[in-house]
């Protein structure tokens, strides 16, 4: 499957920003584990140093130090309240020996204090063995140990349990807002890797286009792109290019003899007077045959359903038809919907062929599109087509033959519209382009023209369309040609297409 630069930048763009952003989320994974230990471990410091405090007023000038630990209120009230510490599960105070003497869960009073992995030594590891610490399994209990001396003698130690799971749970809470953060990231990165795209692949249309133009014979046609990048700098190249090209174009036109050259165009016009009255007589000549055997099929159509409805017993009629032939009907529908097809042909080939007297005039393109939306916007309604109509009052006029103009953006329109089958805007602009022209641009965010297909729209019967004649779009391309205008498209698949149209002004009085 062919992959265009559009999707090959987007999703360029968006894999680096997707590993950006997940290198950074795990750095802040990391580092926010290392905190939350971090934490953990300091609650437990300062609920073993309110413990010690207590335990140093209470263990002086007692003969059972162990059981005035064990009996103390004071004690016993910061032991209980621990378990209401973040991440904290128990507090226990234990003699030298491992037994309990006094702690938050009074059942474990007497006990030997479990065997547990310690925070401190976890705190001195790398990051991601502490993140695995805290994700591991379903949680475990962590010790956070302090020793308790009287004197220069070991008297017991303090041991305060802290629940992973817990911390977890406190790491998910903060991870949340980043998730979300990351999540948004990439959705923004993906739209402006769209825009990018579009803005930086426009040069790329804007030039084939310009290229088409060539191919044509436009020489002198020139690209409109902005200067200061590496496209500018190929736009200027293009229309060096084509000045050279007009130029040399021009000189050679200069070099031929003017007298010989008027002869030789008046004998070519002669030559194609000529042509077109043999083609148009040709087109008549096979007209009227066409009509004649019209006629005749509706006659044989009529005698094959008189003998199809004769009665039992009454022979066929002059045709020898039995009354048992479904088939012949089918046949005469079929080469009648042949003959038909045959004769729009002539009849496009004729009106393409027919030479129309201009009737220039000063025509205002606001009015023409004023006459044109009433036809328009029916279907344009049906398809979910908004039209906008942009022409300035103070425009100044073309000077054209309003019926043939009419026609041409009649054509545009319409084919606009239909190349917009789940909606979309179509814009009928006007504006001044040069001293001399006025531009008119047909513009639609439909499907688009397939690059391969720019260069054949205007010539005759081409179509994409199931049902088109091909003609639509060639007679609009003589009708510009003989206002001695302009005619260029540009089109991007799967954006739209815009038909730019160059006319002259009307002189002015």
């Amino acid at each position: 499957m062919r992959v265009g630069i559009k999707a090959k930048q987007i999703a360029g763009v968006t894999v680096i920003v997707g590993v950006a952003v997940v290198a950074l989320s795990g750095l802040y994974v990391t580092r926010l584990a290392g905190v939350v230990l971090t934490e953990a471990y300091g609650r437990g410091q300062l609920l073993s140093n309110a413990i010690i405090h207590r335990a140093r007023e209470v263990v002086p000038g007692s003969p059972e130090p162990y059981t005035a630990l064990g009996t103390d209120a004071g004690l016993r009230s910061i032991l209980e309240s621990s378990i209401y510490g973040e991440s904290v599960t128990d507090a226990s105070i234990v003699d030298t020996g491992g037994t309990i003497i006094a702690s938050s869960d009074t059942m474990l009073v007497g006990t030997q204090q479990r065997e547990r992995a310690d925070l401190a030594s976890l705190l001195g590891q790398g990051r991601f063995v502490q993140l695995r610490a805290i994700y591991a399994g379903e949680g475990q209990t962590l010790d956070i140990r302090q020793p308790i001396t009287l004197g220069d003698e070991a008297f017991g130690s303090i041991v305060i349990g802290v629940s992973t799971l817990l911390m977890r749970q406190e790491l998910d809470a903060l991870l949340r807002p980043a998730i979300i953060t990351a999540g948004v990231s990439l959705i923004v990165a993906v739209i402006v890797a769209g825009l990018l795209a579009q803005l930086l692949l426009r040069p790329i249309h804007v030039i084939r286009s310009g290229l088409t133009r060539l191919g044509k014979g436009e020489f002198g046609a020139t690209v409109d792109l902005p200067p200061g990048d590496e496209f500018g700098d190929l736009g200027e190249y293009f229309n060096a290019v084509s000045r050279q090209l007009h130029a040399d174009r021009g000189g050679a036109a200069a070099a031929v003899d003017p007298k010989g050259l008027l002869e030789s165009t008046l004998a070519y016009s002669r030559k194609l007077v000529a042509l077109n009255r043999l083609t148009a007589g040709i087109a008549h000549e096979v007209k009227n045959p066409l009509n004649a055997m019209m006629i005749h099929l509706e006659l044989l159509r009529t005698k094959i359903r008189k003998d199809a409805l004769a009665p039992a017993g009454v022979p066929a009629g002059s045709l020898g038809l039995s009354q048992t032939d479904p088939e012949m009907l089918q046949h005469v529908e079929i080469i009648e919907g042949e003959v038909r097809r045959l004769d729009e042909v002539v009849q496009g080939f004729l009106k393409f062929t027919r030479p129309d007297e201009l009737k220039l005039q000063p025509v205002s393109i606001g009015s023409l599109f004023q006459e044109v939306l009433p036809v328009v916007e029916p279907e344009a309604h049906d398809r979910g087509v908004k039209v906008q109509v942009d022409a300035p009052l103070t425009l100044p006029e073309v000077n054209g033959d309003a019926a043939m103009l009419r026609q041409a953006f009649l054509n545009l329109a319409i084919n606009a519209v239909q190349a917009m089958p789940d909606g979309g805007t179509l814009r009928l602009v006007a504006a001044p382009a040069t001293r001399d022209t006025l531009e008119v641009r047909v513009e639609d965010t439909g499907v688009g023209i397939p690059p391969e297909h720019l260069g054949k729209i205007f010539d005759l019967y081409f179509t994409t369309k199931d049902h088109g004649t091909g003609i639509g779009l060639s007679m609009v391309y003589r009708i510009i040609q003989m206002h001695d205008g302009d005619v260029e498209v540009q089109s991007t698949p799967g954006v739209g297409t815009t038909f730019r149209i160059l006319l002259p002004k009307a002189s002015e009085a």
